[in-house]
């Protein structure tokens, strides 16, 4: 009797650890969906920065994100990130509006993606005041999921 109980919880305990497994392995979204979650993001940090909202934008980092622009100007996790988005909206980029283009996205593991995107500005100026009418360039980002979302753990900007 004690030998035929054991057996019956062993087969339920095996039952039940593949069951997690396979909900798992149902649940996981498709390349498809983590693609159309990933332009999802970049639109939001595109509105985000095109309101010239710097606590939005920072939070669309992972809090230890690290970001490097054209000039080579470095900020790094959530502070320095909204300090330098700050920065940049209330002077020389507070009227320049951006339209960002996802060029590639590449899947490194399930839940870290290589995108890069083509970007174009207008309305900025340099730092010294000077109309810049068109500027345009290429990021490179690596995002990784939290949840359903994907943030920039990673931000490289080039322009040409």
């Amino acid at each position: 009797m004690l030998l035929n109980r054991a057996k019956l919880v062993f087969a339920v305990f095996l039952l039940l650890s593949f069951i997690p497994a396979n909900s798992r392995a149902q649940k996981q979204p498709s390349p498809d969906q983590d693609s159309a979650a990933i332009k999802q993001s970049v639109a939001a940090w595109e509105d985000a920065w095109n309101r010239h909202d710097a606590h939005a934008t920072a939070l669309r980092y992972v809090e230890d994100g690290d970001f490097s622009s054209t000039t080579g100007v470095e900020s790094h996790g959530w502070k320095e990130l909204e300090e330098h988005y700050n920065s940049i909206f209330t002077t020389f980029l507070k009227n320049a509006q951006r339209k960002d283009t996802v060029r590639t996205i590449r899947f490194l593991t399930p839940d870290i993606a290589s995108v890069d995107i083509d970007w174009q500005m207008t309305g900025a100026k340099t730092r010294d005041g000077q109309d810049v009418p068109f500027r345009k360039g290429l990021l490179t980002w690596i995002v990784t999921r939290h949840g359903a979302d994907w943030l920039i753990t990673i931000y490289h900007e080039s322009a040409f």
